[in-house]
Order: C-alpha cells, then structure tokens, then sequence
C-alpha cells in the first residue's frame, strides 16, 4: 500500500467562526470547492455530529474519481475535526483551526494510503502526480473557501511529511533537471499516450467498418517484422503471441522515444499552444513513420491511410497533454501556491 502523509495549510483573513462553520458544514463543499464533486450524509451520528458518515466525491486533474466515507471521531467546535477515511483512501483526516489577530489560520493533515490496486502498482513511479493532484484540490480549496467568505486567502501551502528530512527537490520523480530526463517518467507519457492513440485508432476503425481485429493484428505483424524479420508477414493475420509481445514493445518503445521532445517542450507552452504543436508533432510522427520508414521497411504503406494519421494526431495530443497538465510547478515537499 501507497502511503501518503500530507500537511496543507490556510491564511484567511476571516472570522474564525466563518471558517470553521464553512469546513465543518461539508455537505456544502461542493458549492464552493472545485474538485469536490458530491458530499452525502450516510449515517448521521449524534447530536454533536460524532460517529456521523459522509461519502466524497473528488475528482481533480487526473482522469479517474477519489471515493470515500469519513467517519467524524472527534468535533472540537472552533478547534479540530478529525475523521477516520475508508475507501479508495482510507486513513486519518484532522482539520485544526486557530486564530491569528485578523487571519485565521486552517491546518489539514491527511495521512491515509491508498488502497486501489492499480495506483499501488504505479505508486513508486507517480507518486509525485498523485501528491499533485490533492495539492492543486487543496489550493482550489483555499480559494474557494476565500471567494465563499469573501475574504483574501493571504497565503497557503502543502507541505509532504514524508519528505520533511529529505533534502529540497522538485519532484520525488522529477520530469527533468536541466537537460537531464527522468526515463520512467517518459515511459509512462509513451505508454499513456500509445494507449490513447491505439483506442482512437480502434474507433475509427470501428466507426468506418474496418475490420478491427484483423487490421490489428495485421499492423502486429508490420511491426514485429521490424525486429522478426519480413517472414512474419505473409497471411493469415492470426494472434501469436511472440508477434503481439515484439509488436507492443516496439509500439510503446518508440512511443517513450517520441516523449522526449514534448517533455522539454510542454513547460514552456500554453495549454492551447501544447495541443496544437502536439497534434503536428503526431502528424510529422506520422510522416517519419509511414513514409521515412518505407525506405527501409517497404511493407508499411499498406498503413498509409488517414484513420492511422489522425491516430498519429491524437497521441501527439495526448503527450502535449499529459506534459502540460503534470509539469512541475513548485517543490512538492513544501509548495507556496498563493501569497
């Protein structure tokens, strides 16, 4: 299991009361905190709110939701609220709540682990973009809680625990340092972006009645060849796994390779500039791939059809994408993201 302890902290210039009253009614959130996308009472506890269950919806930049339950353990009024998490989380929430001259000041521990299996397995490697993901909640968090009192959120931070006696760094994983690329995570935006691309192409294939599994497996055997030989080639185009194992390495390979340059890129890059250059970088993908490579690799032209250059598009797309919204933007282990 992922373990994530993270520290995030509010200044407003509010009444302490407001505040405390905002955080403590969640039920509202959802009025005033993007990201949150549905809070419901499932058990109602006691009189003072004890032993009472709430099920959060979140869904930040990441293209999957965040469920879970929060039991309420302990209500301090203007103090504390603490809860016990059970879900796709599942751990201790603790908001802390105290008043400095005209600025109140909010504390939010969250100490959980993650219990979906998929993000245990990627864990080691996007760790850092699942921190991410809550800091930039938490930030849309502090902003609306400050729209909502209409009171100025002077500043705000989220600080990793886990990484307090480590010394200051970008990222867990950082995307690059200089020049310097990080080849695990131009791995996963290759994979990301080849798995997008070849659904695409699936669905074109689909939406025109080409024959799907065929044309898959004939476009297996184009790529094996690569590295098989041409003898692979002849028909029938039928599933060998040999060929359908040399074929994904190679896609997802050259899709690593082709992640490079959108890695040093993307930063520097408006979201609408980042798809548009991504989309003609998958389309100048294309021109390498099915007209210089025919040099060499004669049996590609068969692919020379639009349906494979949109698909080349859409991976270029989605590279561009997935670079811009995960570019580093300020240290994660203590990030300043409103003064």
């Amino acid at each position: 299991m992922a373990e994530y302890h993270l520290l995030t902290i509010w200044h407003i210039k509010a009444p302490l009361t407001q505040v405390y009253n905002a955080i403590h009614d969640s039920l509202h959130w959802p009025d005033w905190w993007q990201g949150a996308e549905k809070v419901e009472t499932i058990v109602d506890g006691d009189d003072d709110g004890i032993d009472s269950i709430r099920r959060y919806v979140w869904r930040g930049k990441l293209p999957y939701p965040v469920v879970f339950e929060i039991r309420a353990t302990s209500i301090r009024n203007l103090e504390a609220i603490e809860g016990m998490a059970e879900g796709d989380l599942q751990g201790i929430g603790r908001w802390r709540f105290v008043c400095d001259g005209e600025v109140s000041v909010v504390r939010f521990e969250w100490h959980v682990h993650s219990t979906k299996w998929w993000m245990n397995l990627l864990a080691p490697f996007a760790r850092s973009i699942f921190i991410r993901n809550h800091v930039r909640l938490m930030a849309q968090g502090g902003k609306g809680l400050a729209a909502h009192l209409q009171s100025p959120l002077v500043g705000q931070k989220s600080v990793d625990l886990m990484a307090k006696d480590e010394p200051p760094r970008s990222d867990r994983f950082p995307w690059h340092r200089g020049r310097r690329i990080n080849p695990v995570t131009v791995l996963l935006s290759g994979i990301f972006a080849g798995t997008i691309a070849t659904i695409a192409q699936l669905a074109l294939w689909w939406l025109t009645d080409i024959p799907m599994l065929a044309t898959l497996l004939r476009d297996a055997r184009l790529a094996a060849a690569i590295v098989m030989g041409p003898d692979v080639l002849p028909p029938p185009a039928t599933a060998r796994w040999d060929i359908l194992m040399v074929a994904s390495l190679l896609h997802f390979g050259l899709s690593a390779i082709y992640a490079i340059i959108p890695a040093l890129l993307a930063s520097r890059l408006g979201a609408r500039q980042a798809m548009a250059i991504g989309g003609l970088y998958g389309l100048a993908i294309y021109a390498i791939n099915l007209h210089g490579f025919t040099a060499v690799f004669p049996w590609f032209t068969v692919s020379r059809d639009w349906v494979t250059m949109a698909a080349h598009a859409v991976f270029g797309i989605a590279l561009a994408g997935w670079w811009f919204l995960f570019r580093p933007k300020s240290p994660v282990a203590g990030i300043s993201l409103h003064q």
